[in-house]
């Protein structure tokens, strides 16, 4: 995700250099020594609308395009935060939130109808896979306890243990058994839960009056394998999440408003499952090397490439109760255009975010809120592998984030 909870979400997940709720753990631990002692309490939901379809059309006899939109479009992540001052260098806290996921549902078994058309079938014919499900179900939940130490009055050092809960599952992708090294362990076979870790570490310093800076360094998330999907996951089951890094500032322009920018480096490629290439024309053929197979160690994946996101954020402060944020989140496209084909069932594709938010104190805390769009985002590959026809993919979403916070 862009960020977490409503105050990082409203500023476009910008703020690696400053500290504003008890979830900056999900950001940078060494903030967790910066804000007060209290709880934040949140929930977002999310709107997306995922698209995808093969165009077929010109191929033998196929005379149609094979389209459908995911039909699960809203969902709930809650999260939570909590920090408690040990002596005036030294806190602790802890931060829970969901990481990040991909979910399609779709209604169409997009890849067994395409080319059930292209060999001339037709909703009449008997046998014809006209309905069907596709679509993956992939979410992570971390809880990361930090501990964060004031070298002195302008640098801070933080660090983060972090634990997680995955969990995937995914449905019709039958037609790619002949391609896997287990076609028992290939798909629909329920969901699969794994837990794994990993390690945050954080910096923040103030260089000027004026100007703060930050940084952090997140490592791979190592999971246990996903046994029920070692004949399409790499390496016998492997689903790690990626490490990344941010740096970022934040220059207090006067008293009531500040300028934050950071820019983020994720590194997709080096998850085999996500950063391998997809099938090529002559391995959907049947022409593919052990290695190769789906469930190897250097299997078919998503052709995601590493990603760099830029994060602009603006928090303005016009009374001692009331905050107001925006942002703009731009991220490369992870997704090669050549690689729409396999993506049709993770079409992550959203490369710019808006958002506009704020948070109002009253008697028992502060409630903020934000709301985020997320600029639609299409992938075409007209020259696709799949026997000559197209592919497209997009998505468009909204979000709400509204939390609870509570010093003591």
């Amino acid at each position: 995700m862009i960020g977490y909870g409503a105050k990082s979400i409203g500023l476009a997940g910008s703020g690696i250099a400053i500290a504003e709720d008890r979830l900056v753990g999900s950001l940078n631990p060494a903030a967790m020594a910066h804000v007060e002692n209290g709880v934040d309490v949140g929930m977002r939901a999310i709107g997306a609308q995922r698209n995808g379809s093969i165009d077929c059309r010109g191929i033998f006899a196929c005379d149609s395009i094979v389209r459908d939109r995911s039909s699960r479009t809203v969902f709930y992540i809650p999260n939570f935060g909590w920090k408690r001052a040990i002596s005036d260098k030294l806190a602790v806290g802890v931060s829970v939130y969901g990481n990040g996921g991909i979910n399609t549902s779709y209604g169409r078994a997009f890849y067994q109808e395409a080319v059930a058309r292209i060999m001339g079938g037709s909703p009449g014919t008997p046998g014809f896979p006209r309905t069907g499900k596709l679509g993956i179900d992939f979410s992570q939940l971390f809880i990361t306890p930090s501990i964060a130490y004031k070298i002195n009055s302008h640098h801070t050092l933080g660090i983060s243990p972090i634990f997680s809960l995955q969990r995937f599952s995914t449905r019709g992708l039958g037609l790619f058994a002949g391609l896997s090294s287990d076609p028992t362990s290939l798909t629909g076979r329920g969901t699969d839960h794994n837990v794994g870790g990993g390690v945050r570490i954080g910096w923040q310093g103030q260089l000027h009056p004026v100007l703060r800076a930050g940084a952090q360094y997140t490592s791979r998330i190592w999971t246990g394998k996903a046994e029920k999907y070692n004949g399409l996951l790499a390496d016998g089951g492997s689903f790690d999440a990626p490490s990344h890094w941010t740096v970022g500032l934040a220059w207090a322009v006067n008293p009531k408003v500040t300028v934050l920018f950071d820019f983020q480096r994720i590194h997709w490629n080096s998850i085999d499952s996500i950063g391998n290439p997809g099938p090529t024309a002559a391995e959907l053929g049947g022409a593919i090397s052990p290695d190769r197979r789906l469930g190897a160690k250097n299997t078919i994946g998503f052709g995601w490439k590493d990603q760099s996101v830029f994060k602009l954020g603006f928090k303005y402060v016009p009374t001692d109760k009331l905050t107001i944020r925006a942002g703009w989140n731009h991220g490369d496209s992870q997704i090669p255009n050549n690689e729409t084909l396999i993506n049709i069932i993770a079409p992550a594709t959203v490369n710019d975010n808006l958002t506009v938010g704020g948070s109002w104190k009253f008697g028992i805390g502060e409630i903020s809120m934000t709301y985020l769009h997320g600029l639609r985002k299409t992938n075409r590959d007209q020259a696709t592998n799949f026997f000559g026809a197209g592919s497209r993919i997009s998505i468009v979403q909204n979000g709400l984030d509204v939390s609870w916070a509570k010093d003591f």
